[in-house]
């Protein structure tokens, strides 16, 4: 791995230096003895200093408080001594936990001390995140000191700030704080991480951010990224920027559950499409437990469990506040197919604060473990049904666990029973309001008669419960299968997916309305979870339900 990013830096902000002390020699007289061996002068001395970063906390009501701003330390930045000169880099390090550096440079030279918004390690644990401009050619945010003399004497006191810009009643100058605010959650992020495995090695991570990001969707080098999100095609996270509107940099719970969606990605596993949502909503339960683990692990990331968004003119509006801890925080939408249920079992399994049902505290580390192992290579997709399942055979032994377990499902109206990641045995009765929502997974046997599965638009769409119903199935021999599925009414537009552990396998939507819709596809033993769904339902043309005959042959 190289140490140096060798793209383009935007310097955002050119720092006055606080002082410059001058080496003064001792005034001249006699009284001084000669010698023929005079000690040897030094050719290198060291600058030591704290790399700090304005914060401005976000209030539950009022947005961001700016009369509270505070100074944070920069943890884990790279910091750079160069010769001002010539540019050259003379010396490199990176902050510790307390924003302190500490740099080696040759006496008598010009320096410039350059703080790069990059959180970089070598080795184990390694690491590489960096935050860019997505609207200047993804050049990496930097500030740096002023030029000067390093004199023969070590200099302990050179400090620099990244100022938040803020003027009083609009930014007024360069916010130089938002890169390393943001990286600042990225590092709590790490350190939770690292905590339950310190081997660790991060895959490189661009964070995108921009004065002119929006929430408007088109040309994300024009800051039209539509939302803070992590884009697992890209591999990268965008966050917004825009004042008066929509900004991010201090809203740590909006950037660590994004960088909890680049941990399911690079990783778990997550099946999830994403897709609008907000509370209240009954989602395609992949979708809820993907922005259910986020919120949760913006609580864990943090340690705390309040998620805050601001936005609005002077950053002065609370658009949400969450209470991870609060297990009633939607009693409509409760259940498999609810972020909020989804949010409150995972910060309560993690927490150690145990109240009303809340008995268990496992901390982060059995998360991880079944995240980064059977979740990762779970044969259905990932819901909470598959990480339950998972966490309870790790526990199989200790009732005492499974009982707080069950005990947090129950209080979110979701089966305490299940056998498997499927729920082979069908024991969820919480059918969100439509009984044909169950079961989860329809089982189909080869050979077998057809299953009748129905999807519905009533929920909204395109991501929501029931838009896409689930079925599975077991191979045991490799061969060629088709998987049929019959509209019950004459204008059913079926569409047909096939996974396995995550991949996909097959895709079948070629008929019109009214038309049957066949999959076949080659298949090695083991089990395969599919998709069937309404067309119709995913576009929002027809929010009825629609029913199909689907069969395995």
């Amino acid at each position: 791995m190289k140490l140096f990013n060798l793209r383009p830096i935007l310097l955002i902000s050119f720092l006055m230096i606080i002082s410059v002390i001058a080496n003064c020699g001792g005034g001249g007289g006699g009284g001084g003895s000669s010698s023929s061996n005079p000690p040897s002068q030094p050719t290198n001395v060291s600058v030591s200093g704290i790399v700090t970063f304005d914060y401005v906390p976000a209030t539950q009501t009022s947005g961001l408080d700016y009369s509270s701003t505070y100074q944070k330390p920069a943890r884990g930045v790279v910091v750079e001594a160069i010769n001002a000169s010539d540019s050259s880099v003379l010396d490199s390090t990176t902050t510790d936990s307390s924003g302190y550096y500490t740099l080696t440079v040759p006496v008598n030279t010009d320096v410039i001390i350059r703080v790069k918004a990059q959180m970089l390690k070598t080795g184990t644990p390694s690491w590489d995140f960096q935050v860019v401009d997505n609207t200047n050619n993804k050049a990496l945010y930097a500030m740096q000191s002023a030029s000067f003399n390093s004199g023969t004497t070590d200099i302990t006191n050179k400090d620099l700030n990244a100022s938040s810009g803020w003027g009083g009643t609009g930014y007024s100058s360069t916010r130089v704080a938002a890169p390393f605010a943001i990286l600042d959650v990225v590092y709590q992020a790490v350190q939770k991480v690292i905590s339950a495995d310190p081997t660790v090695t991060f895959p490189q991570l661009l964070i995108n951010w921009s004065v002119n990001n929006v929430p408007n969707e088109g040309d994300k080098t024009l800051g039209q990224i539509g939302s803070s999100h992590y884009d697992p095609n890209e591999k990268e996270l965008y966050i917004l920027g825009k004042e008066d509107n929509d900004t991010d940099e201090y809203d740590d719970h909006v950037i660590a559950h994004e960088w909890g969606h680049y941990f399911e990605d690079r990783f778990s596993r997550s099946d999830s499409f994403g897709g609008s949502h907000v509370a209240g909503d009954k989602l395609d339960p992949r979708v809820a437990f993907g922005e259910g683990f986020g919120n949760a692990f913006s609580g864990m990331a943090t340690d705390d469990p309040y998620y805050i968004d601001t936005s609005g003119i002077f950053q002065g509006n609370t658009g949400l506040f969450m209470d991870l801890e609060d297990n009633d925080s939607d009693p409509v939408s409760v259940g498999w197919y609810s972020e909020e249920s989804i949010q409150s079992i995972l910060y309560d399994l993690y927490d150690s604060v145990d109240d009303g049902v809340d008995t268990v505290s496992f901390g982060f580390q059995p998360i991880y473990d079944v995240l980064v192992n059977e979740q990762k290579n779970a044969d259905s997709f990932t819901t909470i049904f598959s990480f339950i399942s998972f966490l309870k055979n790790r526990y199989t032994p200790n009732p005492t666990i499974l009982a707080g377990i069950n005990s947090l499902l129950a209080y979110e109206n979701i089966t305490t029973t299940a056998v498997d990641e499927w729920d082979s045995t069908e024991t969820e009765v919480n059918d969100g309001g439509n009984p044909d929502s169950l079961p989860v997974y329809t089982k189909l046997t080869v050979g077998g008669p057809a299953v009748q599965i129905c999807g519905s638009g009533e929920f909204g769409y395109p991501n929501k419960l029931m838009n896409i119903r689930f079925f599975y199935f077991e191979i045991t021999t490799q061969g060629s299968y088709t998987i049929t599925a019959v509209p019950v009414l004459l204008d059913g537009n079926p569409a047909i997916g096939l996974s396995s552990k995550g991949q996909d396998v097959g895709f079948a939507n070629n008929g019109a309305n009214g038309a049957i819709e066949t999959l076949t596809v080659t298949l090695s033993p083991g089990y395969y979870v599919g998709e069937i769904s309404e067309v119709d339902n995913l576009t929002g043309v027809y929010t009825g339900e629609s029913c199909f005959n689907v069969s395995l042959n």
